[in-house]
């Protein structure tokens, strides 16, 4: 008998590389507010935290400065920076045999939870998942454990023992953590195994295909 059935899945390093167009839309709102983007490591380290979180502690936005900011990251990532993305290769056929083996699969990511619906249908994923969401600030979901917890509630999940997060950031293993449930971590994504260990992740996927094997779906 296996041991999980529902999966939840970070989206940002985790099903897409996302990272140029939060790279571009980054530097962008950076530059509108007089400040030289870092190099690809310093900008590499914003993708995965809710951007209100990168702002404040990269660069020391806050208040009014942070709402700027987060908005004029919007003006170039709403019309461009969502769409310079592509799935990491295997990400499909992972999804395949997962949706196969009879699991049931959810997006959860701290994006906004319009723009996550709008990347995954972009490339055609929303066949593979039952639920996606994202963070939502008008209804107080703004964290990576506010997301998790509305989709437990949400699908519903009655033993949350029976539930797996999938991310390549510290960010979703302490996120889902808090919800009660373990995280596989991603090597292919943004984060390092070194931090996905530290954290706490159950297990680690180099690859996707390592991750529908580590999970049964054959």
């Amino acid at each position: 008998m296996r041991t999980y059935d529902i999966l939840l899945f970070d989206l940002d390093g985790t099903l897409t590389d996302s990272a140029p167009g939060i790279f571009n839309s980054i530097s962008y709102a950076l530059r509108k507010y007089g400040v030289e983007p870092p190099g690809s490591q310093g900008l590499r380290k914003c993708v995965g935290p809710p951007l209100s979180y990168s702002f404040h502690t990269f660069f020391g936005f806050s208040g009014q400065g942070l709402t700027d900011v987060l908005q004029a990251y919007q003006e170039y990532y709403q019309p461009h920076g969502m769409y310079e993305n592509s799935v990491f290769p295997g990400v499909e056929d992972c999804l395949r045999r997962l949706r196969d083996a009879g699991y049931t699969l959810a997006v959860a990511s701290s994006k906004r939870d319009e723009q996550v619906k709008k990347v995954i249908e972009n490339f055609g994923l929303d066949k593979y998942f039952h639920f996606m969401a994202g963070s939502r600030d008008d209804v107080g979901r703004s964290t990576k454990s506010d997301v998790i917890r509305y989709i437990i509630d949400a699908l519903p999940i009655p033993d949350i023992s029976r539930a797996l997060m999938v991310g390549d950031r510290r960010y979703d293993v302490e996120g889902a953590r808090e919800c009660g449930i373990g995280t596989v971590g991603v090597l292919y994504g943004y984060g390092t195994a070194e931090e996905l260990t530290k954290a706490g992740a159950v297990q680690l996927a180099p690859t996707p295909a390592e991750l529908a094997d580590f999970l049964g779906a054959y």
